[in-house]
């Protein structure tokens, strides 16, 4: 396997009152190009947390996290941002909360210029808008490109996400609970749209599921159990492990944050 994404021995706690929660402890996690990857847990116990460290928009309390050959946690800031920009794609149903077109949404991180240094590299604003609808078009969401986020159905809110991410051409995308709680014929065609993705552009695809139906199409599942991480579903090896928490490391000083 091709080693893209790896996280290394990843501790992070949270602040809760006047107790630390360990809410990661000692994860471990590799993937490969052209691999999807998904982690299956219940709300609050850390599907959101390991995948912001994943995609280097959280730092852990310890522990690496390699992308390629840059390490994120100690990069500089100007490096984390070049990577963030370049290479990694974060996808979810949120929205950005400003009041677009959404073919300027899935055009948005692509202008050149842009007042916004994280979201602003690489194209001009028309040659980013017919990314942008080429990237509609791939996910068959075209008839969106008008519409404001607001006037999406659900469905339409995972193709539009999902077209956002496409259109970066990312090396990763790390996808926070897209997918989940549509019926059997969503998900499979879902699931189906990260898989040809995967294939075709060489990206490895980590997203997080609230159920097993969801993750249906990933070569590799783990699980939250006891407070840490087991796998559930697929080969494991020395490298693509999740090392399960003891029940009784859950208490540690650490950064303040909400586990979700």
């Amino acid at each position: 396997m091709d080693n893209l994404l790896e996280l290394s021995r990843i501790y992070k706690s949270y602040k809760r009152g006047d107790s630390s929660v360990r809410v990661l402890v000692d994860v471990k996690l590799r993937m490969g190009v052209r691999e999807i990857g998904a982690v299956l847990g219940e709300r609050n116990q850390g599907k959101t947390t390991l995948l912001q460290i994943a995609a280097g928009l959280l730092a852990p309390d310890r522990g690496e996290v390699w992308l390629g050959d840059v390490e994120l946690t100690r990069c500089s800031d100007d490096e984390r941002s070049r990577v963030l920009r370049h290479e990694i794609a974060w996808i979810h149903r949120q929205g950005t909360g400003l009041d677009l077109e959404v073919l300027d949404y899935v055009a948005l991180p692509l202008w050149t210029g842009h007042r916004w240094p994280l979201i602003s590299y690489r194209r001009g604003k028309r040659e980013a808008e017919h990314a942008a609808r080429m990237a509609l078009e791939r996910v068959g969401a075209e008839a969106c490109a008008g519409l404001r986020w607001g006037d999406l159905s659900n469905w339409d809110g995972v193709l539009v996400a999902f077209a956002r991410g496409i259109a970066r051409e990312p090396r990763l995308m790390v996808v926070d609970d897209v997918i989940d709680g549509f019926d059997m014929t969503k998900t499979g065609e879902a699931g189906e749209l990260l898989l040809s993705f995967a294939k075709e552009s060489g990206c490895a695809i980590l997203m997080s599921v609230s159920d097993m139906e969801a993750a249906q199409v990933a070569e590799r599942v783990w699980g939250f159990e006891h407070g840490g991480l087991t796998l559930l579903r697929g080969q494991a090896d020395a490298e693509a492990e999740i090392v399960e928490l003891h029940g009784d490391a859950r208490q540690r000083p650490g950064s303040r944050g909400t586990a979700s």
